[in-house]
Order: structure tokens, then sequence, then C-alpha cells
């Protein structure tokens, strides 16, 4: 972690100018055999000084401290240039990841050819263009004369006469940096040594709940304001979080309908909800201006822990005050780090009450699902304080909800150019709602958020969406960690749901219908009942399942639409495609009702894919239609789109693929190119087909574009190939239960399985394991009318 602020100059004594000492190895990690502690995706350090393969989570040795002292050596020569025209140290970063700073003579002409060169390989954004050791770099610096021009050899010193010139701004520079470079290579000694890192003290995570504060002004101005003020501030704490106000909220309408978060209410969520502490906050009229108080108290006795206290002469000081007392608590609790300094950026960053309570509206209304509602209250927030960086950011993620992806890549954006106004917490937020929203890049978002547990370990929105960004390149198990460290953190019926579907994904059905079982017992929500039902019908209980299902649908709408899809997916599993069909038909007529076209969409693309089994063409190509025009999620459009070839219409269904082919998330590209397959393996191109699957996992290792795969290796004859993919399609069950990864069962696409692996065994000559296949295909869907994979296991068996 190389920084000015890291690097102090002795006192001179006389006429001798002090030395450059490193004074902070507060993130050293000991090197044992050539591989350093610090697992490798962990991003620690300072941004604005931070090499790239640093900020990308990758292993890091000497030459990031290399990179560091470049950027260093670059603001001593021109001042903070890097930062010019409102950049801030993230979009810096993220351009110096891609090319270097401009080289210090583009800049000042003066500067001697010699310094700049060493200053632009210092900068080189990969670590092998740089200088390979501190030593390499120090040997460079002392090439040079007092005046950092290239020192003549010695043979020639004495027939050369120095430039003659005044000595520039860098002169001190020169001559101080081959000192701190020498140092610096000190500290890449000292932590190769066993033992001589110096670790951050770590402390126990505290969770508070910050009840509603008593106004005794009468202003309503103040409701709701202060206490997003006093969480935000609290939480400059890198071991204390605040629960979601969101999350409160909802647990104290579960207690009592209608309920204030005051401090018995907020004290009986505490304890349902495993918050260890509450904060009550008081603010009164004073003959001065206003007095506020703070007292933290222990959820479960309501004995006093910590207090603060501070006053305000005008509303204009009111935010600053309640920062203030923050600052207060996080030291009282333990906060070596909380001290005056840094009481403006731990604060609400609004600069009036009245923007500050509009955005609070706002956040209420989007927490309770009304996005639309809450827009113009974001508007209205930036309208007033036009640097409101949180409002931007709130406003993005309603945006995104309701599909306007480009309105919320450009407030994103806005956000972001913001973030110098934010605290540490609240940057790294806002940058992983980008990566995880219209950014669309769960590596970066991945980056991002290990960052912030790392600097920040006991917070539950990072622990949460790490998860999430894991769960979105597949990774289900490392979904799982990072989802029970959100749950220890936050014990709630949420995070133990995501536990429950993360652990159905990742093929673990004992631990997915365990969590399930509890999350249902804290409160019965409809996705808790999901992993339930999968877990039931993976082990052969369908009775069990239609139960979850049918538990699942008292939920509310969404519970109900998904039973729906549930139920009629189970019967489909069984091969009952009439009892399915009429599931689904009954299906679409709630939902239209209750306004989830989502869901009604996905239902008519399943019916779509009945009739298609069963003959009735034009009904599938109808219900193909009516799917559409609800929706072009990719859970709507693949399977569209596949009906849509098997009727012969391909220049439709290449159209349907060009709608995910476009898209920028990766996976969304890699469903798209199942169908591109699917077309060309239908019009007799097998090896175009193959080159577009390998092209899709290479973006995303879907389990449908391992299926489709499979398929065209066995159709073209490459058996051991098709039998692989197979084989790895039967063991990952978990993510076949809902292969579009949105929650909804797609148990069914699992029954062909069985066949296609039949098919390659008996190509291989495996003819015992061959029937054992096609026998499993027959028991489920043996009685279904015009299915031509029953009628070809039957002809293969019959032959034997």
């Amino acid at each position: 972690d190389l920084k000015p602020e890291n690097i102090m100059i002795e006192k001179s004594d006389g006429d001798s100018a002090g030395d450059a000492l490193i004074m902070d190895f507060g993130i050293a990690r000991s090197v044992q055999h050539g591989a350093t502690q610090t697992a490798a995706g962990s991003v620690i350090g300072t941004l604005e000084y931070m090499a790239p393969e640093q900020a990308q989570g990758k292993q890091v040795d000497q030459r990031a401290d290399v990179y560091a002292f470049g950027l260093i050596l670059y603001d001593m020569l021109l001042g903070r240039q890097r930062l010019a025209g409102g950049d801030n140290a993230m979009t810096e970063l993220m351009a110096r990841m891609a090319a270097p700073p401009r080289p210090p003579r583009a800049v000042d002409a003066q500067i001697p050819e010699a310094l700049d060169q060493i200053v632009q390989r210092c900068l080189q954004p990969s670590p092998e263009a740089r200088f390979a050791s501190t030593a390499a770099l120090v040997e460079s610096l002392e090439a040079l004369t007092p005046e950092g021009f290239q020192r003549p050899d010695s043979a020639t010193l004495s027939a050369v006469a120095a430039p003659s010139q005044a000595r520039p701004k860098w002169h001190m520079v020169a001559t101080a940096v081959v000192v701190a470079a020498i140092v610096g290579a000190g500290v890449w000694l000292l932590s190769n040594r066993e033992g001589s890192a110096v670790e951050p003290v770590a402390r126990a995570p505290i969770s508070v709940l910050v009840a509603e504060f008593e106004n005794k002004t009468g202003d309503a101005v103040f409701d709701g304001v202060l206490e997003q003020a006093l969480a935000l501030g609290i939480e400059g704490a890198s071991f204390i979080t605040a629960y979601p106000r969101r999350d409160a909220l909802r647990s104290a309408a579960a207690i009592k309908a209608g309920s204030r978060l005051d401090e018995q209410t907020a004290r009986l969520v505490a304890v349902r909800d495993g918050i260890k502490m509450v904060l009550l906050g008081t603010v009164s009229p004073a003959a001065s201006g206003y007095a506020m108080s703070v007292r933290a108290v222990d959820a479960a006795d309501g004995k006093a822990v910590v207090s603060a206290a501070a006053t305000a002469s005008d509303k204009a000081g009111v935010l600053a005050a309640v920062g203030e007392m923050a600052t207060t608590l996080r030291r009282d609790l333990g906060d070596t780090t909380a001290d005056g300094a840094d009481i403006g950026r731990e604060t609400f960053t609004a600069a009036s009450l009245e923007a500050a309570q509009a955005y609070v509206r706002a956040q209420e209304l989007a927490q309770g699902g009304k996005f639309t509602e809450a827009i113009p209250l974001y508007e209205e927030a930036v309208e007033r304080d036009p640097n409101f960086g949180r409002a931007y950011s709130g406003w993005a993620v309603s945006a995104t909800v309701l599909g306007r992806a480009s309105e919320a890549d450009a407030l994103y954006k806005k956000a972001m150019a913001l973030t110098e106004r934010m605290t540490e917490r609240e940057k790294y937020r806002t940058l992983g709602g980008y990566y995880l929203g219209p950014g669309a890049n769960d590596e970066q978002a991945i980056t991002n958020y290990r960052a912030l547990v790392e600097r920040y370990p006991s917070d539950e929105v990072g622990w949460n969406n790490l998860g999430v960004a894991y769960f979105n390149t597949l990774d289900f198990k490392r979904a799982q960690e990072n989802g029970r460290r959100a749950l220890d953190i936050y014990p709630i019926v949420r995070n133990r749901t995501n536990l429950a579907l993360y652990a159905m994904y990742a093929g673990d059905f004992d631990a997915a219908a365990a969590e399930a079982r509890a999350a249902i017992a804290m409160q019965p929500r409809d996705l808790a009942y999901l992993p339930l039902a999968v877990a039931a019908a993976m082990g052969s209980q369908p009775d069990e399942a239609t139960r979850a299902y049918a538990d699942m649908a008292n939920t509310g709408p969404r519970g109900a639409a998904i039973s729906g899809m549930g139920r009629a997916d189970l019967a489909l599993y069984y091969g009952k495609f009439d009892e399915a069909a009429a599931l689904l038909r009954e299906g679409t007529t709630v939902d239209a009702k209750a306004n989830q076209p989502a869901q009604q969409a996905q239902k008519l693309a399943a019916l779509a894919e009945i009739s298609i089994a069963t003959g009735a063409r034009a009904q599938a190509a109808a219900d193909v239609r009516a799917a559409l025009a609800l929706s072009t999620s990719e859970a709507v459009v693949v399977p569209a789109g596949r009906v849509l070839i098997a009727l012969g219409q391909e220049a439709e269904a290449r159209k349907l693929a060009q709608i995910l082919e476009t898209e920028v998330q990766k996976r969304r590209r890699a469903f798209g190119a199942t169908l591109v397959a699917e077309i060309a393996l239908k019009q007799g191109r097998p090896l175009e087909a193959i080159d577009a699957l390998t092209t899709a996992r290479s973006l995303a290792d879907l389990w449908l574009v391992r299926f489709t795969l499979g398929r065209v290796y066995i159709e073209a004859g490459r058996y051991a190939e098709g039998l692989a993919e197979m084989e790895a399609c039967a063991s990952r069950r978990g993510e076949a239960a809902a292969v579009f990864l949105n929650d909804v069962p797609t148990l069914r696409y699992m029954v062909p399985v069985s066949y296609w692996m039949a098919r390659a065994q008996d190509g291989l000559g495996q003819a015992d394991s061959a029937v054992k296949g096609y026998t499993a295909y027959l028991e489920l869907r043996g009685k279904v009318t015009g299915d031509p994979l029953a009628a070809d296991a039957r002809k293969r068996l019959a032959s034997r």
C-alpha cells in the first residue's frame, strides 16, 4: 500500500534534507516458497496508487510496489495531473488498467528524457514490462545526475560538463527518490521474512439496527433522514454494519402491521433477526439551534453500551452533527480509525435536508417494489442537490428493475463521477451495483465486492452481492460460501432463502431442503418453497413436491405464478402432458389478472413446447407469438426459438438469437448461441453448430449449452464427446432444476438426458448401459403420444 501518506520525511538537520522513510506496512504479507499468503482474487490497497494486477485481485509481487512508486514519482514531478478534469480515483484506476498515464514529458517538456523513461517503465500496466525488481529500479535512478539527466560514464566524466541550467523543480525529486526506492526494496525484503507482516487488528463484527429518531422538533423534514445519516456514518468502521432499513421495516410489519421502528419494536426486530445492538436517537430544539443524542443499547436487555451527543446551529449543520456523533460511537466501540478528519466524508452525502428527505422517501418506495413511484422522488433529490451520488445510484437501480437499461447506465455513470463525495463503502457498493446491473460484468463485480469485504468484513451487502456475482458466473459452491457469510452476519429469511437456492443449483439437495425449511419456519415466503419442491422431485417424491408448490401458491401473486409453473413442470417431467397443458392454460389467465407478464410468457412458451411435441403445430405457433409479445427474456426467447426451428421458421429463430447475441451479459450471449447451433444442426451443418456452442461455453458454461452440444456431437456420430457432455448434464441436475437461472422450474429438461446418453452408449458399444437409458426414458415419456424420442427408444430396444 505504498502511497504519499505512508512516506514521512525526517526533520532536516541543518542544511541537509531528512531521509524519506516508509512508515506503514499495515497490509504487508509474508511470502513463503515464492507464493504470497494473500489469496489470489482479493483486492487490498489504496485505489489512487494501486497497480492494475492488484485491482484485478491477482497475485502481486514487488512489481506492484514499483508501479506505486512510479505513480508517486509522477505526482512529485507534475502535481496531481492524473486526477485533472473531474476524474476520481476509481475512474482513473480503470483507465490505468488499460494504458499508462501520459508520459511526464508530454505534460512538461523540460523533464529530462532519462527520468521520463524511468517513470514510464514503472507505470506499464503489464508487470512484465516494468522493472523486475526494486534493485533494478535503484540502479537506473543512481545512473541519473542530481538534475535528473543521464549520468555520463566514468571514461568521459571529466570531459563532459553537466548541463548549465537552473536546477528545476525535480532536483530534490531525483535525489530523494533514490532513498525512497532503496527503502522500498527494504519493504519487500521485510515482507519476505516469515512472521514479519503487521496485520490490522481484527475485531468481531457488530451489527446495528438504527431505530427511528425521536423527533421533538415537530419538523417533518428530519423524519427518516437522520436514521440514514447515522447508519452511513457508523458504517465507517470496518467491523460495523447497519441492518438495511427495508429489512427492518419488513420484520416490523411481520410483528405488527403498521409498526414504526420505535425503541420497543426496533429491539423486537433486532432480537428476532439476530442483531446485537440498537441505536436510539433524539433530535430536539435548542436555544442555539438543535440538540441531538444517540444511545447504543443491547438489543436483548436494553442496557446502554455507548452514547454520543452533538449540537447544530441550524438545519444545514444537522447532518454533519449526526456524522460527528457517528464518529464518536465508532471510536467508543473500538474503531481506531475514527477521528475528526473523516466527519465530512462519513455523513449523509446530500447538500440539504430536503434533498435527503426526497431520497429517503424514494428509497422506501423502491424497497417496497414501487419503482415507478420512486423515480420522481430520486429526480427531486438530484434537482435539490445535483452532486447527490447516492440518489443517482438509487434511481439507477429502479431504472434497471423497470428494464430501462440505457437510463440506468447513464445514471450509474453520474453516480460514479461523484464517488469522491461518498464514503469508501458507498463507492464499492455503487460500483458493484453498476457491474451487477447495466455494466453486466460479473468478473469485475467479484473483484469489487471482494475488495469491499476485505476492507469491511462485516458488510452483509458485500457478502450477499458477492454470492450473487459468483452465482452469475455459475460458481454455485462459492455462491454458497458467500451466502453463508451473509447469513452469519444477518440470520434473516432472505439470506437463508438465498442459501437454499444456491445449494439447489449446486445439486446439494439435502442442504437445500434443510435451509428451505429453516427459512419457511422464519417466514413463509415464495422462493423458499422452490428448493424444497425440487429436492423432493429429485428424490422421487412427487407428492411432497406438489405439496411444496401448493404451499408456495398461498404466499402471494409471485408465489402463485411460480407454483403454477412448478406443478406443470412436474407433470411434464412425468409425461403427463394433458395435465400440464391444463395447468399452464389456467396459469396464464391467473398471471394476466395478477399483472405477472414474465411468468405468463414463460407458461405460454412451455405450452408451445407441449404443442410441438404432440404435433399441434398451429397452436405452437400461436403460443410462441403470444409469449414473445410479453417478454424477450432468455427464458422465453430460447424455448420460443427452439419451437420456431421445429416449425421450419429458422429465419424467425435467427432474429431471436440476435436479440441475445447483442447483449453485454455473457450468459445471455451464450443462450443466444444455443439457438444459432440449433439452426445449424437443423440445416445439416453440425460443425458450425459445434463451433457456436464451443464459443458459447467459453462465455458461460451453461447446462443448456452442454446439453445442446452433447446432442450435436451424438447426431454427428461423435459418441465419446457426446457422452461426456451428457454425463456433465446428469451431474449438474441442480442447474437443470431452473436452466435459465431465474428460479422458475425446468425439471422437464432433464428427462431427455437419459435418452441421449443411451444413444451415445449405443454408438460406443455399451449395450447394457444403453438399454437402461432407453428404459429410463420410456418410464417417464413412454405414454406421450407422438414423442419421436420415445418411438426411437422403443425401436432400438425391439431390435436387440
